[in-house]
């Protein structure tokens, strides 16, 4: 058995989980005072019958979370792009206090079926109602149930 890792350098152990996020992160609408946008890398679906079901990963002292847990209901947004600064202005900030739709001049319109706003840079978005929460370590897990879905049409996909 070859055992030569001369290759590879080591990754601490507290830092292995961002081997597993590298891709585009969802941006997860939500509603407390303001409405909301969070930059989440840790989201999969779950299931997809008889509807999708998706999950995402956040840390419960964030305004997202707390949004989640008064309102049961979220919409999870696909940006266009990696690069679009939605995702780390939106990420830089977060308090009840602060609405990042009109700090960041975010153009957006209402999700079709819960009271969020959806960025107009996102190509798709899911909306969703909570089916559970689990508490795990320092981090909850939620799950959501699809109400409503919708992608762009691709003669109006501008990156």
């Amino acid at each position: 058995m070859n055992t030569d890792f001369s290759g590879y350098d080591p990754v601490d152990l507290t830092e292995a989980y961002t081997l597993l996020t590298p891709g585009l992160p969802i941006l997860v609408a939500s509603k407390g005072m303001h409405y909301n946008l969070a930059p989440i890398a840790w989201n999969t679906p779950m299931d997809y019958e008889p509807v999708s079901k998706i999950l995402f990963v956040s840390d419960p002292a964030h305004q997202t979370a707390k949004n989640i847990h008064e309102t049961m209901e979220f919409a999870a947004c696909i940006p266009s792009s990696a690069n679009d600064p939605i995702i780390e202005q939106c990420g830089s900030v977060s308090s009840p206090e602060s609405d990042k739709f009109e700090q960041f001049s975010i153009r957006s319109f209402p999700a079709a079926d819960i009271d969020v706003r959806i960025p107009e840079v996102c190509s798709a978005w899911i909306e969703c109602r909570v089916i559970r929460i689990i508490q795990e370590g320092s981090v909850e897990i939620f799950m959501g149930e699809a109400t409503a879905a919708y992608k762009r049409k691709q003669e109006n996909f501008q990156e």
